[in-house]
């Protein structure tokens, strides 16, 4: 079998490390006798970037045993953007050494990847397309007016014409799938899979120790600990995490909310119209190593978005690390499959959007009742069903059935 991994992800993302490093990884050591390969596409604006090449350097010690090309691209509705990408690729696996006319296979990260793996395969007919839908990119444009529009067309014609040329289709949940299906773009034949986003186990996990001398660091032993992580753009809501741990707040007078951010001053400005003390805020940047350490000196993490296409198929990995530290969420039942899972399992609450004060704090009363009767018996209990459900221990066996699927493929 010979695997090629495709990726336009942001350079610096954690998500890379999670989502496309830690499975690349893991395959090396599942399947030692597999060629593997990976292309990065980087924005050209990296060429300036002094931390450009320690960061390569650290991927490449990251994946030992895969070959790595790291190439420049154009932004996806630049003029001929396609062409170049499909270019870089082609001159990628002429280099890679990849002859002979068994499949390759090519897992491309999104649509734009697919696109230009698509060019590639007009030539070279032994590419196997894996197209990698991470969610529903139609309604994620940051900007408005004129260009939003344009950018949501782009996006819609990008992903027909992707899932036209698809060989095998994973997405991230079954609500993404299902939307798939219902815009008539799933080819019966087509293989398909649900992976979610996995958290790392290695970075993220649970640990009674470290949560303790996290807690008394931070001087919160005595707190009902609240915790959001990320960043603060728009849809994120930072203000509805203001919103909803003001009324917590009002219900619980030792509640406190701590924020992994690096973007503190953009979550300040959402803290008066919220009406909520700072005093009862502490805002951390933490670093990534540590980040596991802060998240489970938390009591309960927040996940709250609102009821849109975008969020109703989407998987934001940042559930599965909420849990595998341990920590129940509480989270907008509209978010993918993620409601459901909490529901059924017990793993926090599903709240609506917007967030009801009335609600907020039932949801969060009820978690807390449950953390003082089983304390961390609970906590274990979230860590190890992401383990299992959410990880990519759990999930590579589905992922090699994928390839095996496409290997076979003539």
């Amino acid at each position: 079998m010979r695997l090629v991994y495709f990726s336009s992800d942001s350079f610096y993302s954690g998500v890379l490390d999670s989502q496309v490093l830690a499975p690349l990884h893991l395959l090396s050591e599942r399947m030692p006798d597999v060629q593997r390969a990976i292309v990065f596409l980087t924005s050209i604006r990296a060429l300036r970037d002094q931390a450009r090449l320690p960061r390569e350097a650290e991927i490449r010690r990251a994946l030992p045993a895969v070959a790595v090309h790291f190439k420049f691209r154009p932004v996806s509705y630049f003029p001929g953007w396609s062409h170049i990408w499909a270019g870089q690729l082609r001159r990628s696996i002429d280099r890679f050494g990849m002859e002979g006319p068994e499949p390759i296979i090519v897992h491309c990260r999104g649509e734009n990847t697919a696109l230009a793996a698509a060019k590639v395969r007009r030539r070279d007919r032994r590419l196997r397309i894996l197209v990698d839908v991470r969610g529903s990119s139609e309604g994620e444009s940051e900007y408005a007016g004129w260009l939003s529009g344009y950018l949501t067309r782009c996006h819609r014609r990008q992903c027909e014409q992707a899932m036209a040329a698809a060989d095998a289709v994973n997405t991230v949940s079954h609500r993404l799938m299902a939307h798939l299906r219902e815009r008539g773009l799933l080819r019966p034949q087509v293989h398909q899979s649900v992976i979610p986003c996995c958290v790392n186990t290695t970075s993220f996990y649970f640990a009674e120790e470290e949560r303790r001398a996290r807690r008394e660091e931070l001087r919160l032993q005595d707190r009902f600990v609240v915790c959001y992580s990320g960043a603060m753009k728009r849809w994120q809501r930072p203000d509805a995490v203001a919103e909803a741990f003001a009324a917590i707040r009002s219900a619980m007078p030792d509640a406190h909310l701590l924020v992994l951010t690096k973007e503190a001053a953009l979550f300040g400005a959402h803290l008066g119209p919220a009406g909520v003390n700072p005093a009862d805020v502490t805002i951390r940047a933490a670093p990534h190593a540590e980040m596991a350490s802060y998240l489970m000196a938390a009591d309960l993490g927040l996940l709250l978005r609102e009821d849109n296409l975008t969020n109703q198929v989407a998987c934001p990995v940042k559930f599965s690390e909420y849990l595998r530290c341990g920590l129940p969420v509480m989270l907008t039942r509209c978010i993918g499959d993620l409601g459901e899972l909490v529901e059924r399992e017990q793993l926090g609450a599903a709240i609506r959007f917007p967030v009801d004060r009335d609600e907020v704090i039932r949801a969060a009363i009820a978690v807390r009742r449950r953390l003082e009767s089983e304390g961390d018996a609970y906590r274990r209990r979230c860590s190890a069903l992401a383990e299992e459900r959410l990880s990519w221990n759990g999930q590579i066996e589905q992922l090699l059935r994928t390839y095996q699927a496409l290997a076979e493929q003539r």
